[in-house]
């Protein structure tokens, strides 16, 4: 069944997080208690602010974006008729097992153990060309906080400080990675659909038909409430937010006494390059393994243009396990189970902390911001969180398939051996852990008009 032609989303009621990642190196991510305060009025103050998708991002404009969590809408004092509409994954929060969040990720220790997550009622989002944008763009908020009794919260190591994302330059992550590469090519509109784009439903709120269904939706045999909750959240978005440290002096010394052993005939740079793009899937520049198994390419990097079935079916070029084919398997045949849906989600964010080369730990925290997109978040981030912990769900796969190499290696029955196919048998290596939740919390990013109705109401 397709979906009724010529239903558009209104651009202009989106915020832009949602529509287009922003060409600035900054970001700011603000957390907010309304507990106390006058939260509507918070918002009202910020409502003129909000960037709304395809606004002109030049330099000096201040790009302010906002999120509530489902504690939040209460605390703004949603009726509880409405909320009622929302989806369970929203209003219960982050699942630690669903997640993968166990061991020193558990949620007993986000936020460096000074608030509960429960506490966090908005995020707000700044984005900026230079420090003095962000600077004066940070000032307007917490100003409206102070003048309306919204009370921040500071979730880093040292107190009164932000969570702060910069740019490492090249589109490169803390691990090397270049990033944003396989971003779903969104139409955002039933006419521009067609077999290269991912349907505007996956992302946005307010459209749900039987195929791509979401909620709150509107359900003619319910009371009114629930056309209030759809008014809410039309043309908004769930945000998954995730602060993740990555250690990289330990993922440097992984490369560098595993990669030999992947590759004894290369040279040792090479074969940590070759160990890096095996766990990934891609060289560190972008290249997919399935189009140049051996080496990076220029010409290549970056390339989406590639499938699994026909041109890797036994994982001889990128391993089953690789981060890249469990989180989109593409062409792959998937189990029964996994009703032939692969999940895609709108991926933004920025790594944050300093660079560090080499393999000796100067004990500051680094690592990503992520903010992910989707319109349902269990058959989306929670389906590919459980991809990532037990690779099992694509006839190809085996049990020796192992975990996604990122995933936390401190889940219940979580295996560190990686196999590595190739022509002339597998060679399984020892993963470590790389990666640690420091927080997690679950946003609905409203359209402008729900904003407006939440603020005002």
């Amino acid at each position: 069944m397709s979906a009724a032609t010529g239903v558009a989303v209104e651009l202009g009621n989106v915020q832009g997080l949602v529509h287009e990642r922003y060409p600035c190196p900054l970001s700011r991510y603000l957390l907010f208690k309304v507990a106390g305060g006058d939260g509507r009025r918070f918002l009202r103050e910020l409502l003129p602010l909000v960037t709304a998708a395809r606004a002109d991002v030049s330099p000096g404009q201040r790009l302010l974006n906002i999120g509530m969590s489902f504690d939040g809408l209460r605390a703004l004092g949603i009726a509880e008729d409405v909320l009622n509409e929302f989806p369970l994954d929203f209003s219960d929060g982050p699942s630690p097992g669903v997640l993968g969040d166990f061991g020193a990720s558990a949620p007993e220790n986000w936020w460096h153990r000074k608030f509960p997550t429960t506490d966090i009622h908005l995020l707000v989002q700044l984005t900026a060309h230079s420090d003095d944008d962000m600077k004066a763009a940070t000032d307007v908020v917490r100003n409206a906080a102070a003048k309306t009794g919204v009370s921040e919260l500071s979730a880093t190591q040292t107190d009164n400080e932000s969570i702060d994302g910069r740019l490492l330059g090249k589109g490169r992550l803390h691990f090397g990675y270049r990033d944003g590469i396989s971003q779903p090519n969104v139409a955002w509109s039933d006419d521009e659909m067609d077999a290269s784009r991912v349907n505007f439903r996956h992302f946005v709120l307010g459209y749900s038909t039987p195929d791509i269904s979401s909620s709150p939706k509107v359900v003619r045999s319910r009371p009114v409430a629930s056309t209030q909750a759809t008014d809410l959240v039309r043309d908004g978005s769930y945000a998954v937010f995730r602060w993740i440290y990555q250690d990289v002096a330990t993922f440097n010394r992984f490369l560098e006494i595993e990669g030999p052993r992947l590759a004894p005939d290369r040279p040792a740079a090479e074969a940590r390059e070759l160990l890096a793009a095996k766990m990934i899937g891609r060289s560190r520049d972008g290249t997919p393994l399935v189009l140049s198994p051996a080496s990076s390419s220029p010409d290549l990097a970056g390339s989406n243009d590639f499938s699994y079935s026909t041109a890797d079916p036994h994982g001889a070029r990128c391993p089953f396990a690789a981060h890249i084919r469990v989180v989109n398997p593409r062409d792959q045949p998937l189990n029964p189970a996994e009703f032939g849906f692969v999940p895609r989600v709108i991926r933004r964010g920025t790594p944050f902390g300093p660079p560090l080369e080499g393999t000796t730990d100067d004990g500051r925290l680094r690592g990503l911001v992520g903010v992910f997109l989707c319109a349902s978040i269990s058959a989306q981030i929670y389906k590919l969180t459980a991809w990532m912990k037990r690779t099992d769900f694509s006839p190809p796969f085996t049990n020796s398939a192992g975990q996604d190499p990122l995933a936390n290696r401190e889940v219940p029955g979580a295996s560190a051996a990686f196999d590595i196919p190739s022509g002339t048998g597998n060679t399984t290596i020892t993963l470590a852990g790389f990666t640690r939740t420091l927080g997690t919390a679950f946003f609905l990013v409203p359209g402008l008009s729900g904003l407006r109705l939440i603020g005002h109401e």
